[in-house]
């Protein structure tokens, strides 16, 4: 009888802490690939042949989980899409879509917890109706092209408590589509200047 009692205590913690827990783990993982990222650096493997489709998708992580800094995710999908290093450009488009889907939750949850250093931002209260009218449209939109202002729209998201699963759905949809054209693009663009040099 103990033993039940114990279990569904568990569970019900679990269940009450549930987006603390997930939190955890997101920044656990970024964490993670942070320090392997630079025990290659450090021990001179940091190319991108040797990163691959996992270095792409943790810097589009940290490119998208940077608040209004400029940090290039974009260059890790450009450079892994050149013709020399043989990655697929429509898979680099789609792992790079997830993991900047995934980096924009720092802007939401900023968002969820009220802060209001964001707030004061002068674009803040036009995004903030434009998601609280059509928030799944914006998010998409917003995503198809780089956009500083996408960080505004991921914590205006968690300021009105916008559903995270619908939130991190369009957002993916949008960055997967311009994660794909730009590694498409920079594909045939780096063959076509290869082929104008050689």
């Amino acid at each position: 009888m103990l033993r039940i009692v114990r279990a569904n205590l568990s569970i019900t913690w679990l269940v009450a802490h549930r987006n603390g827990l997930i939190t955890t783990l997101i920044l656990a993982a970024v964490a993670g690939y942070v320090l392997l990222v630079t025990a290659l650096w450090v021990a001179g493997s940091f190319e991108a042949r040797t990163i691959g489709y996992p270095g792409v998708w943790l810097f589009s992580l940290i490119g998208a989980s940077a608040i209004f800094l400029p940090i290039p995710g974009l260059a890790a999908v450009c450079a892994a899409a050149a013709p020399s290093v043989g990655l697929n450009p429509a898979l680099l488009g789609v792992i790079a879509g997830s993991a900047e889907a995934i980096g924009e939750l720092t802007g939401y949850l900023a968002g969820a917890g009220g802060g209001t250093f964001v707030q004061k931002n002068r674009h803040f209260p036009r995004v903030r109706k434009w998601v609280m009218r059509r928030g799944g449209l914006v998010f998409f939109a917003m995503s198809l092209v780089p956009n500083p202002l996408f960080d505004v729209a991921g914590i205006a998201a968690g300021s009105v408590r916008y559903p995270v699963r619908q939130f991190l759905l369009f957002t993916f949809l949008g960055k997967t589509i311009k994660s794909t054209w730009l590694a498409y693009g920079c594909y045939y663009g780096i063959s076509a200047i290869q082929g104008l040099v050689g």
